[in-house]
């Protein structure tokens, strides 16, 4: 008979020596262990398809062995005891135990206990693979969900390019810096590659912009200013309501990148905590980026000048901490760059 060896534990020689021989004539393969001790040093480096465990060990009941053997569902146990005791029994087969016998027993008792317990492994290992498979595929759906995702984010960020020349590029280097940034601040690395892969939408809104606006290179009158401001309204309707995780981060960035720390931003007017981390992350991260861009209206900054425009606007536009992580993640840039 082939398959995963049994364990038997039992601290009497004797009786180590006659399940050993009944199993190997059986056609098992049958290791044996005179106490717990031994017993755990063969679980390291054996798989077992089943354990048969003695209650009375020396040192420890065998019990505590068959609470620890539950951390393996696809190995067995059948409790092989002298102990003819109902809650004894009771307790072992809550513990997990498959099966019960009690000594003196019948070779055929013992050969039918085992057959069930090798079955029971068999069946179990074939559900822990069934499992392991299912989560693999599960896995792999959820890597090619998020790689669908950002190429998505991408190609959007492209189509806007067309519409307003200044966004393509602009919109990954945002979602870098906040990605950054929100390290920084102690945020876990799964969300700071959320707010990455949401980052990029945070003007989705100016799809609906018309480019004359857009491009206008002097200053925009009362109603072009209004219809600008718009962008975060609409992009907050176009990724809202989806239920999806991430575009509902989007959808919270795309309406709040705008606001400012004293209250004195749009759409809204939120100030403070009233206004989504998120948010306030990407308001950093987008306004620093914008001012060393080109625009229609206004040449590059320096990024001294950038940096310092946003120092000046510490605990006014931005979050104060938000603001003294940016400046940290520079920091750890240029060590960087040097070494």
């Amino acid at each position: 008979m082939t398959g995963k060896p049994i364990l038997c534990v039992d601290d009497d020689p004797y009786v180590r020596s006659c399940i050993k021989r009944l199993l190997n004539v059986a056609g098992y393969t049958c290791d044996c262990a005179g106490d717990a001790h031994e017993a755990r040093r063969l679980l390291a480096v054996h798989d077992y398809a089943v354990v048969l465990c003695d209650i009375g060990l020396p040192g420890e009941s065998g019990l505590v062995l068959l609470s620890e053997l539950a951390a393996l569902p696809a190995t067995a146990t059948v409790m092989v005891t002298g102990n003819d005791d109902p809650y004894t029994a009771d307790r072992a087969l809550a513990l997990g135990a498959h099966g019960y016998l009690t000594k003196p027993f019948v070779p055929n008792d013992l050969l039918i206990a085992v057959a069930g317990a090798v079955h029971r492994s068999r069946i179990e290992e074939s559900r822990s693979a069934q499992l392991e498979s299912a989560y693999a595929t599960i896995a792999a759906s959820e890597e090619e969900l998020r790689r669908a995702y950002a190429e998505t984010v991408a190609r959007l960020g492209r189509a806007m390019e067309f519409h307003d020349l200044a966004t393509g590029e602009h919109v990954e280097r945002v979602a870098e810096s906040a990605r950054v940034i929100a390290v920084e601040l102690g945020l876990t690395t799964v969300v700071a590659e959320r707010l990455r892969l949401a980052g990029p939408l945070h003007d989705i809104g100016k799809i609906a912009i018309g480019e004359a606006i857009l491009r206008k290179p002097g200053e925009l009158s009362p109603d072009e200013r209004g219809a600008m401001e718009r962008h975060t309204d609409v992009g907050h309707e176009l990724l809202a309501g989806s239920g999806n995780e991430l575009l509902e981060l989007a959808a919270t960035v795309a309406w709040t990148h705008h606001e400012s720390w004293d209250g004195s931003g749009y759409p809204r007017g939120l100030a403070g905590d009233e206004i989504p981390l998120a948010g306030r992350i990407v308001t950093v991260a987008d306004v620093c980026d914008a001012l060393t861009s080109d625009r229609p209206y206004r040449s590059a900054w320096t990024p001294e000048d950038a940096f310092a425009y946003v120092i000046e606007q510490r605990g006014r536009k931005f979050d104060p901490a938000v603001v003294d992580a940016f400046a940290r993640s520079l920091v750890r840039h240029e060590e960087a760059v040097a070494v």
